[in-house]
């Protein structure tokens, strides 16, 4: 495959707290329950209460007419500066986003010949799980006809399909496809239009089964979903929660979390409200909640300071199994996180000597003959604002990378520089516009090779001229 050949992932905010994310949930044979419990509980309900919200802040937004569940929102153009509702918005894809609901029955999803554009469908369940990758990584190039059933479906697939049981009625599609500059994105555009879901029972000339769903909450109301979250009552928060959870599947692994939200009184399918539980459970499920929201909120405003040059996680994401704290935190910092094989990512506020990056300054990321990433797609590197957005220029330009017509030096190095002023003498994509103050880098790599994510290779400094 040719060069042409991954929340949104946020990673603005350091770890704060995922030193006892490897722990396993604590065994609890009492028969009561106490805020310990409740703070355990909190983090597994996480997803499903994001998941929710978000399904319907994205359905229900004013920039777009109202839609309903087993339909695509396609994005068809980068991002831009003026776009403030994601952060370290992406210049290399055009992202389609699908909310799939499997409850009546199932969903078929259809995509074209993808030619030599890179490509990465991942499939995410309610839980935040991503349990399939399609793509060019993956999948290959060729078009694709899918047919997405629960674990309930006994029917038969038909002919041309290829069957996907899915863990959870919902499903997440957060489909990337590369686009590397404004005028590529309107290309790509063109395979996105190209892109199908709907209802099985449409595609069979039926109804919508879902014509008559409505959201629960809008954008206008809830504005920023993470800080939503984290700022709701308990009584809020768990009736989404079981609202989610009657909807959705539990895993084999979740036999001890089930039996301790038993002990609050929870039980799948019957439990509809907060307001069924006892007194007992509600006070001891509040008082969990508050405290995690106080150290989870606190997180998000103030983050943690950075105490190594570059941000840069390796380790497996996307496929959390019973580290219920590590899921909440990537729920909440990260939503719909790549598998490391389709994309990872360094970002830093840094330069080599641990101060912080100013676009009054002209800065050098330099690689040795053959020393950049070893990928399948292309890496790219992307300046944003100390906030975490684009900052406009005058080149209408943010990001650089192997994508790009780059100018290599005489012995086969590379060198990128990153300043508010362009340096003189740099070649036009050697040269990559940053903010006029403080800013950060992100830096992306799709399809990463071994040596990225075993740590063979190693991110490049950026050192100030």
């Amino acid at each position: 495959m040719k060069k042409r050949l991954n929340i949104a992932l946020l990673i603005s905010i350091c770890i704060v707290f995922l030193s006892s994310c490897g722990g396993k949930m604590k065994k609890n044979s009492d028969k009561t329950v106490d805020v310990d419990d409740a703070i355990e509980v909190y983090d597994y309900t996480y997803p499903l209460v994001i998941m929710g919200l978000s399904q319907d802040l994205m359905l229900d937004n004013p920039l777009r007419p109202k839609q309903k569940p087993n339909c695509l929102i396609k994005f068809k153009q980068l991002a831009q500066p003026k776009n403030k509702a994601v952060v370290l918005g992406n210049r290399n894809t055009l992202y389609t986003v699908g909310w799939i609901d499997l409850s009546k029955g199932p969903v078929i999803f259809t995509f074209p010949d993808m030619g030599e554009r890179y490509f990465v469908m991942p499939l995410i369940d309610a839980w935040t799980n991503t349990f399939k990758s399609i793509g060019s990584r993956t999948t290959g190039q060729g078009p694709k006809k899918y047919f997405l059933v629960n674990d309930s479906f006994k029917g038969d697939t038909p002919s041309g399909f290829e069957k996907i049981v899915c863990p959870t009625n919902m499903v997440w599609i957060t489909g990337r496809i590369q686009a590397d500059n404004d005028d590529d994105a309107k290309k790509a555009a063109m395979l996105q239009d190209k892109y199908v879901v709907m209802t099985y029972q449409e595609y069979n000339g039926g109804e919508n089964p879902f014509k008559t769903w409505k959201a629960q909450y809008s954008a206008l109301k809830v504005r920023k979903p993470v800080p939503y979250t984290l700022k709701m009552s308990a009584k809020e928060y768990y009736d989404l929660f079981l609202k989610m959870f009657a909807n959705n599947q539990t895993f084999s692994f979740d036999t001890e979390m089930v039996k301790l939200l038993g002990k609050f009184g929870v039980e799948r399918g019957k439990t509809l409200s907060f307001d069924q539980l006892s007194s007992t459970s509600k006070k001891v499920l509040t008082d969990g909640l508050v405290a995690q929201q106080k150290i989870y909120l606190e997180a998000f405003y103030k983050g943690s300071s950075q105490k190594k040059p570059w941000i840069f996680d390796t380790t497996e994401m996307g496929v959390w199994g019973d580290n219920y704290k590590k899921r909440a935190y990537w729920a909440m910092w990260g939503l719909g996180a790549n598998l490391v094989e389709d994309a990872v990512y360094g970002v830093t506020q840094l330069d080599s000597d641990m101060k912080s990056l100013d676009g009054g300054k002209v800065y050098v990321i330099h690689f040795d003959k053959g020393g950049e990433p070893d990928v399948g797609a292309f890496w790219s590197i992307t300046t944003y604002n100390i906030e975490g957005y684009l900052e406009k220029n005058s080149e209408n330009r943010y990001a650089s990378g192997s994508n790009m017509p780059l100018k290599y030096n005489k012995d086969g190095s590379l060198d990128l520089y990153m300043s508010f002023k362009k340096p003189k003498g740099v070649a036009e994509y050697n040269w990559i516009p940053a903010p006029q103050k403080e800013f950060k880098i992100l830096f992306r790599m799709y399809w990463p090779k071994e040596s990225v994510l075993d740590g063979t290779w190693k991110l490049p400094s950026v050192v100030q001229k």
